[in-house]
């Protein structure tokens, strides 16, 4: 399963990869697979950052508050091997509402909420409960409310396929070099 960050912002691809201290790469001719890419949809405008690392997003806040003083920005985070997500709308500075889920814990239908969540939150929340209550099969549907409430806005999820035609271009990400856990302990 994706194990995953992805930002969706108005900011154009250069100004958000700037403002995440990354560095923009090659064009790729199609959505890269596995690696870090960055994407301006064309429907809509929305750029897309695609993170291998699902912790990105929670290192990236402080630089997303700022870059979101002049461009509404979104942190998704998903890692489906233990049902986790989360969705994080950012706008003037602040973060506007976040919504999250962990699906390994003993309630199915766990659900934080904060901030002033956007018209289409509750009946969104109904459908997937109710959905969660009907279906025997196993299936945790609760897992897909942070990401659809996100993808109401920019249209997009990460298990969407976008084809170069739906973007300007792909172009990939040199992903930012983290250090060891030794090297943090020790300061260097």
């Amino acid at each position: 399963g994706f194990r995953i960050c992805y930002l969706a912002s108005r900011a154009s691809p250069e100004e958000l990869a700037e403002s995440l201290n990354l560095s923009i790469g090659d064009p790729a001719p199609e959505m890269p697979d596995s690696e870090w890419w960055i994407a301006k949809l064309k429907k809509n405008g929305w750029t897309i950052l695609w993170s291998e690392d699902e912790g990105f997003g929670e290192r990236a806040v402080e630089k997303t508050a700022a870059l979101s003083r002049q461009h509404a920005t979104y942190i998704c985070e998903v890692n489906e091997t233990v049902m986790w997500s989360s969705a994080a709308y950012w706008k003037d500075g602040r973060q506007v509402w976040k919504v999250t889920h962990a699906g390994d814990g003993e309630d199915i239908l766990d659900l934080s909420e904060t901030g002033t969540l956007p018209d289409g939150y509750l009946s969104l929340k109904q459908r997937h409960t109710l959905a969660q209550k009907t279906d025997g099969e196993g299936v945790d549907h609760i897992f897909e409310i942070p990401l659809d409430l996100a993808a109401l806005d920019f249209g997009f999820r990460h298990e969407d396929h976008l084809e170069p035609s739906d973007v300007v271009s792909f172009l990939t990400i040199a992903a930012p070099h983290r250090k060891s856990l030794l090297s943090r302990i020790l300061g260097r």
